[in-house]
């Protein structure tokens, strides 16, 4: 059923043009990687920055509240982009363990969200009030690194792994 779906989707004209484009699909493999690394850049500041590691001359609120719109604007593009390339080559992905395996810590990041949105990130003016930077601070920061790490990683690894033969491109 999900194969099925995939192999619809990869075959619907857009993705199929990018696929078999030789100047398009390049330009968006471009765009994807230079937006995650506008996008890593802030999530390593913000998280050095939570384990005091850097940028200790600006609050946490500070550091927190001028990166979030730069991060912001990086996820959705390297999202757009990342939706765009796998759409075009669906079915190859499906059976990559590289690219399950970024989809899992995608998962988990999304779990590390919800998790510590309240407690770290909605409200970093209470971070810097406190006399010592909560541990659930820094917990947030050093699985926000792991995982980040882990998904920049299997993204890079995803190229390295040959597709399933046989797959039903038009």
């Amino acid at each position: 059923m999900l194969i099925s779906f995939l192999i619809w989707l990869q075959n619907l004209e857009p993705f199929s043009d990018l696929r078999s484009s030789a100047y398009v699909y390049p330009i968006v493999l471009a765009l994807h990687l230079s937006a995650i690394s506008l996008f890593g850049a802030m999530i390593v500041a913000t998280d050095l920055r939570l384990l005091g590691w850097a940028l200790r001359d600006g609050s946490i609120a500070d550091v927190i509240g001028r990166l979030r719109w730069p991060k912001r604007i990086g996820f959705l593009l390297a999202a757009t982009c990342g939706f765009s390339l796998f759409s075009s080559k669906a079915e190859e992905y499906y059976y990559n363990s590289f690219f399950r395996t970024k989809i899992l810590l995608l998962v988990l990041v999304a779990v590390h969200a919800l998790v510590f949105r309240r407690s770290v990130y909605g409200d970093p003016a209470e971070l810097d009030r406190a006399p010592e930077l909560p541990a659930r601070a820094k917990v947030a920061a050093g699985l926000s690194l792991f995982l980040w790490l882990g998904i920049l990683c299997c993204g890079r690894y995803i190229g390295y792994v040959e597709g399933r033969a046989g797959m039903h491109f038009k």
